[in-house]
């Protein structure tokens, strides 16, 4: 998965890159999230990545995260919750009729999945590389383009 973003700060092999939330960041939180990620609430985030074009403070760059790496987040945010209280409450149904009792281990399923998710956290850091820096024509909706490209643009669409 590549993803545009702008490079903030060197460190050595590797670079600070600011990058805009997704459709898929909920309210304001990003679910590509690892103790890198600085998650302060905005619409951008910043991540540590390899630097393996030597890109400079302020190029527009593009970062890649492995497209596998991604949807094994995806499924340990979104389904795996799902599927433990799912599979929880219908063990507890099959092996009581009691509704207390199915409603009690339900919720401790709740809590061990967010358990787990916390634990993920901080097994799973995404490895984030600047792959190639961004040309104007890479995308057309984004946060950094220059403005001068995006005054042109709105100029071009005008005529």
């Amino acid at each position: 998965m590549l993803k545009p973003g702008k490079v903030e700060e060197i460190e050595g092999e590797k670079a600070w890159v600011r990058m805009q939330k997704g459709t898929s960041c909920g309210e304001h939180h990003c679910p590509l999230s690892s103790t890198l990620l600085n998650d302060s609430g905005t619409d951008f985030y910043k991540v540590l990545a390899k630097n393996e074009i030597s890109a400079s403070i302020g190029s527009s760059v593009m970062v890649e995260v492995k497209d596998a790496l991604a949807l094994k987040i995806s499924f340990l945010i979104y389904l795996m919750p799902i599927l433990l209280v799912l599979g929880t409450y219908l063990i507890a149904k099959a092996l009581t009729s009691q509704v207390m009792l199915i409603g009690a281990v339900t919720i401790i399923a709740i809590f061990i999945s967010i358990i787990i998710l916390k634990k993920a956290d901080k097994l799973i850091q995404p490895e984030y590389s600047i792959t190639g820096y961004l040309r104007d024509d890479d995308c057309s909706q984004c946060p950094f383009k220059s403005k001068r490209t995006k005054e042109e643009e709105k100029d071009t669409q005008g005529q």
